[in-house]
């Protein structure tokens, strides 16, 4: 009989505001702070219904450790504040032991993520030069390319979600 317990619902309701976080940044290039505070809201849930003592105060530190270096990045221009809220929120969920895990996988889902974007890029730009294409303007054309990042920041941390629930 399959049973159900309560840290694996918070759990997967975790995984459910990435998504949504995900596609709403894919689309919009906007994370919502909702999606945010769900989350790091969801994880002292987590922490009262786990059946295994989990190690909030260091958790607590790793969000703060990542958050540091995304407000200096955010600051200089090169990360947005919603990917910067969405990273230190999931930093909590991974906390010490699986901060690592998380970041490593949010660069290289990055970074395919980026490739793909560059590709779709270079093929809009093909399409222009070659077949003078009406569909976009030489203002959309111009336009600098943005990377949702926040669809590789929710990869990662939903892998820390998944290593959540298999224990």
């Amino acid at each position: 009989m399959f049973h159900v317990l309560p840290e694996q619902v918070v759990v997967l309701c975790f995984l459910g505001m990435l998504a949504w976080a995900a596609c709403s940044d894919a689309i919009e290039f906007r994370i919502p702070n909702t999606a945010s505070l769900g989350i790091a809201g969801l994880y002292l849930l987590f922490v009262l219904t786990s059946s295994v003592p989990v190690n909030w105060p260091w958790a607590l530190a790793v969000a703060g450790a990542t958050f540091i270096p995304g407000l200096i990045l955010f600051a200089s221009g090169v990360m947005g504040g919603g990917d910067v809220k969405l990273l230190s929120a999931a930093a909590l969920w991974a906390g010490p032991k699986l901060i690592l895990l998380m970041l490593l996988t949010t660069s290289l889902a990055g970074g395919l993520l980026a490739v793909l974007v560059w590709c779709l890029h270079q093929r809009r730009r093909y399409r222009i030069a070659t077949y003078g294409d009406v569909s976009l303007t030489t203002a959309e054309y111009a336009l600098p390319i943005r990377l949702p990042y926040g669809v590789a920041i929710a990869t990662g941390a939903g892998l820390v979600g998944l290593r959540l629930i298999s224990g």
